[in-house]
């Protein structure tokens, strides 16, 4: 009983938590840029869903209803604008939103390189989603729009894209990497994308800094190593001695450690070009937030024999199955969602994001201040 009011509260009042980082920058607008880890609906109006985040049981726990969220609940970002004291940010496909807050232009799926990247290495991408290029148009088209309509009431529309806007480039890379794996490619082949995809994500970074952005986090992927989906792939075939303490798959976490540390020291590099300019841009480690609840998983509440298990899935060890999705028919949650770390095998839960969230607030935002 008491580790269950426990979690009800980590998951209805996030700002108690935040407060424990100390004064948090008043940012009063959140620009977000990404992949399915912060897509909060444009892939709901893009096309066709994978992952069934259009129906329930996605957002059964926190919104009751889905909302194309790839979840049971909130995403990092949400968690983060909650800690700012801010709205939900809504996803730039969306006809009716109000982006006075900001703008969401992640869609699940997307890439941070192009299609023309993927198809010279013998890569099929099927349904190519918007990638970075895509969304810094989307997000260039906001700009103007928003100027022209200042300009009309003899206003400026400068601040809206200042130090009081937090800009959340990514992550980026999973996308980038799953296809490959999945089409047989090795390891060793797939880290030589490594430099184009991060050249990508700090070209992106040049340009939002251009378009007046100020304050920018620049997160890297999660663990590949252990997610159900990756886990369930090699279940019975990997070398025992291929799995860490935590039963995640050392190859691929050393490999999306890899990519993580190429992405941060690039990202320390900008910091340092730009700072003389007033910008500051600095790398979160949503990796390092994963790893944090494995570490002390019993302390914060979860689930620790079903660590490694998708909430919503079927079959097998790890509650996978890439052939019956969470979501569809005879595929539903589990009991406790609020317990659990994994969502569908390849997303995280309400509660694994606010971890996460809590854990980039503590170590990042204190360098943001203005």
């Amino acid at each position: 009983m008491a580790t269950s009011l426990l979690l009800t509260s980590l998951l209805l009042f996030p700002l108690a938590i935040a407060a424990n980082s100390g004064p948090l920058p008043a940012f009063k607008r959140i620009y977000q840029f990404g992949d399915s880890l912060s897509d909060t609906g444009n892939l709901l109006r893009w096309g066709k869903m994978f992952y069934p985040a259009d129906r329930l049981p996605y957002g059964e726990t926190y919104f009751r209803k889905a909302t194309g969220r790839f979840s049971d609940g909130r995403l990092i970002l949400d968690h983060i604008a909650a800690a700012l004291k801010l709205p939900f940010i809504d996803a730039y496909l969306n006809t009716n939103a109000s982006f006075a807050h900001g703008v969401n232009f992640a869609v699940a799926g997307a890439t941070a390189n192009d299609l023309d990247f993927f198809t010279k290495r013998n890569v099929t991408m099927p349904t190519f989603k918007p990638p970075i290029s895509q969304q810094l148009k989307w997000f260039e088209a906001h700009v103007n729009f928003t100027c022209r309509r200042a300009r009309r009431r003899s206003a400026s529309c400068s601040g809206k894209f200042g130090t009081n806007s937090l800009f959340i480039f990514g992550e980026y890379g999973g996308n980038d990497y799953f296809p490959a794996f999945q089409q047989g490619k090795s390891i060793d082949e797939v880290k030589s994308y490594v430099p184009y995809t991060v050249a990508a994500i700090v070209r992106g970074i040049k340009r939002i800094v251009k378009l007046g952005a100020k304050r920018i986090i620049v997160p890297g992927p999660l663990p590949f190593g252990c997610m159900p989906s990756q886990l369930s792939a090699f279940s019975g075939v990997a070398d025992p001695t291929d799995y860490d303490e935590f039963g995640c798959l050392k190859p691929y976490n050393s490999f999306i450690s890899y990519h993580n540390r190429y992405l941060r020291a690039l990202v320390s590099s900008l910091h340092r070009e730009f700072s003389g300019k007033g910008v500051v841009i600095v790398y979160a480690d949503y990796y390092g937030g994963f790893m944090d609840i494995l570490r002390n998983v019993t302390q914060l509440g979860f689930d620790k024999g079903g660590l490694l298990k998708a909430c919503c899935g079927i079959g097998g060890e790890y509650k996978f199955d890439h052939d019956r999705p969470c979501g569809t028919d005879g595929v539903g949650s589990c009991s406790e969602p609020g317990r659990a770390v994994h969502w569908d095998g390849v997303h995280l839960t309400d509660a694994a994001y606010h971890h996460i969230s809590q854990f980039v607030i503590d170590q990042v935002f204190s360098k943001l201040a203005f």
